[in-house]
Parts: C-alpha cells; sequence; structure tokens
C-alpha cells in the first residue's frame, strides 16, 4: 500500500477490494480484500476528519527540488 493517496483514492480502492471480496471462492483471499477495503477505508476517513492532504502519488524524486550541482 503507498501512502500518497487522496481520500477518493483510498474509497475506490475500498470498492476495488469490496468487490474482488465478494467475486472470490477463496475463504483466504476473501478475508483479505476485506481487510484490505477496511484499511482503506478507515485512512479515506483519517484523512478526511483531520484534514490531512496528502502528497500526490509520485515518485520521491520527482517531489524534491534538484540539489544545486
Amino acid at each position: 500500500m503507498t501512502n500518497a493517496l487522496t481520500r477518493e483514492e483510498c474509497l475506490e480502492r475500498a470498492h476495488m477490494h469490496d468487490q474482488l471480496a465478494t467475486a472470490t471462492a477463496d475463504a483466504s483471499a476473501r478475508m483479505m480484500h476485506q481487510a484490505m477495503a477496511a484499511e482503506f477505508r478507515r485512512r479515506a476517513e483519517t484523512a478526511s476528519v483531520h484534514g490531512i492532504m496528502q502528497a500526490p502519488n509520485r515518485p520521491v524524486a520527482e517531489l524534491c527540488s534538484p540539489v544545486p550541482g
């Protein structure tokens, strides 16, 4: 999981994992997808309650300014 997701992206991933949990017959895979969905919903709620602004989902090298040579 990446920490650089917006609230909306977290909710999208939660929905995706809910769908995957519903679609699988494998009990352990279903439990994993349900846990992932719960975690993404928790992260979305935490971000909205605390007003956390998350960084864009980009490699760290792109987020840093160049070092003067």
